[in-house]
């Protein structure tokens, strides 16, 4: 009994950590695709600039079903800053960020874990999927999140 506690426990911690480095780790510096190239601005990306209401759910190895609820937070897009984050993570670099259409994917590298991402918008709304490769006891963990977001109004000045 006080090893599955203690095993649930882990697990919980995990999850928070992956869920944070997943929200909040794309908002760290990011690369250019190839040295002393910039990264291009988009230019037609089907996305409202403004607040976003984002809201994940989240699954990972071994983790029991519902043990993780929906969280939702809230941040502000822009065509020049279109990946969704939360809170800056640190040791976090952003990479190979990609804009296929109204398709965006991205690669975070982290001190402790690695990560890819990809979004589609669709105006005032978007569909997305992140997952990360992170280390628990020795062993290689994967955890999924999705996402989904919704345009609902002008960025806080």
């Amino acid at each position: 009994m006080i090893r599955m506690i203690r095993t649930s426990s882990s697990l919980l911690l995990l999850v928070l950590v992956a869920l944070g480095l997943m929200i909040a780790g794309c908002g760290k510096k990011q690369e250019a695709t190839a040295p002393g190239e910039k990264p291009a601005a988009v230019k037609g990306v089907n996305m409202q600039e403004g607040r976003w209401e984002i809201t994940s759910t989240f699954e990972m190895e071994g983790m029991p079903a519902g043990m993780m609820k929906p969280q939702t937070f809230t941040t502000c897009l822009k065509q020049n800053d279109y990946v969704p984050k939360g809170e800056e993570q640190k040791d976090c670099t952003m990479k190979d960020v990609r804009v296929d259409g109204d398709t965006i994917t991205w690669e975070i590298v982290c001190k402790d874990s690695s990560g890819k991402g990809k979004v589609t918008y669709a105006g005032s709304t978007f569909d997305g999927i992140m997952e990360t490769l992170m280390k628990e006891g020795g062993k290689d963990v994967t955890a999924k999140m999705t996402m989904q977001g919704k345009h609902i109004g002008p960025c806080d000045k």
